[in-house]
């Protein structure tokens, strides 16, 4: 009785060490596939865009540049103490695709200067009226963050 215990338990245990080294092997098989995934969306992440032409990233900051101006018109024709949100969208997008080209150009050394580009600041200073109305909307919108917290 005491040797058929004994091969009884010597072959759970042979069981059981099989049944541990199949995980193993399974596991590390799993963690090689997920490494391999890792390892193509690092490399497709890495790989940047091609470089835009800087024509049309200059066309594209020409078209905002051209908003800006028609707003500044705006203002200029019938003179407000207040801009509207819809204004202050048209603002702040105009201003995050005039600063994006500006970046892009600079980037790929199309960036060329004055008289032909301009920096931000330089724009604004082309555009008094709607600058200052777009600060004094957010210093308010600052004041009333502040007054409700």
């Amino acid at each position: 009785m005491d040797l058929t215990l004994v091969i009884v338990l010597l072959i759970l245990l042979i069981l059981l060490l099989l049944a541990s080294v199949l995980l193993y092997y399974f596991t590390q098989q799993d963690l090689r596939n997920i490494a391999e995934r890792l390892n193509t969306l690092d490399a497709a992440k890495t790989q940047a865009p091609p470089p835009r032409k800087a024509e049309g990233i200059r066309r594209e900051r020409s078209a905002a540049l051209d908003k800006l101006a028609l707003l500044e018109a705006s203002f200029s024709a019938t003179p407000r103490e207040d801009i509207t949100p819809e204004e202050l969208e048209t603002y702040e997008e105009c201003r995050r695709a005039i600063k994006t080209s500006i970046a892009e150009l600079k980037r790929s050394n199309e960036w060329m200067g004055l008289p032909f580009d301009l920096e931000w600041a330089e724009v604004q200073e082309r555009l008094p009226r709607l600058t200052g109305l777009y600060r004094r909307a957010v210093e308010a919108a600052l004041k009333e963050a502040e007054g409700s917290s």
